[in-house]
């Protein structure tokens, strides 16, 4: 099955925050594979105004969940990483929101995507528009950009992470040669496999794709990988 392209709303302020996303990403896979992060930013607690701040971010990742099948994995991460319900928009040690699936419509008594207060958030469109400024939100038609022109950012302010530290468990995908990334894309066992190889093994397979002499052999060793790697995970 293709992996889809969608992105996810990370928040917390109980705890080691900065630890708790961190983790949560590093969770996702193999279901879901983290591609790209925006900055993280502590942002004043929306809702109720009595509690800690929040630090929050988006990310880039690719599934072949379907979208109530990826609130589930979801909301089993966030379970086992300890949340406990609590009053709506009080404390919590983590959350993880869909926001955008694709340019999907989506409408459950569960879900519902994009996210039915995207454009009213500051905390979310900050760190969207680090990554898709001009994606446009399939109901209101307008960019990231422009919805976040009119939206409160008051108090929300980007956060230096410490020296080596990492948010992405693996942050090359967007530098893989594009027919590599084609072919994984179309093959979600593939793709996840690849993913969580070891940093050797991963290379070993580009290096082994890039040294090839004429396209025809590329082509070939780009289905002898994804054919290994979708039966051998």
């Amino acid at each position: 099955m293709r992996l889809k392209l969608v992105f996810l709303a990370l928040g917390t302020n109980i705890g080691e925050r900065l630890h708790n996303l961190q983790q949560a990403i590093f969770r996702l896979p193999p279901s879901v594979l983290p591609l790209r992060a925006s900055q993280v930013y502590e942002t004043p607690p929306w809702g109720i105004t009595d509690q800690p701040p929040f630090l929050n971010m988006v990310i880039e990742a690719a599934t072949a969940l379907p979208p109530l099948q990826l609130l589930n994995y979801l909301k089993t991460l966030e379970n086992q990483m300890g949340r406990r319900e609590g009053i709506r928009y009080g404390p919590r040690l983590i959350d993880l929101d869909i926001l955008c699936y694709e340019d999907q419509i989506f409408n459950h008594e569960q879900l519902q995507i994009p996210h039915p207060r995207l454009h009213e958030r500051g905390f979310v469109l900050v760190p969207l528009n680090d990554l898709i400024p001009n994606f446009e939100h399939p109901l209101l038609k307008q960019s990231m950009a422009t919805l976040l022109k009119a939206s409160n950012v008051a108090g929300i302010v980007p956060q230096s992470l410490p020296v080596g530290f990492q948010v992405l468990p693996y942050d090359g995908w967007y530098d893989l040669p594009a027919d590599l990334r084609q072919a994984l894309t179309a093959c979600e066992q593939a793709a996840a496999a690849f993913y969580t190889l070891p940093p050797s093994q991963r290379q070993h397979w580009i290096d082994h794709i890039e040294t090839a002499d004429s396209s025809l052999t590329r082509n070939a060793r780009i289905e002898e990988m994804v054919a290994i790697l979708s039966t051998n995970p």
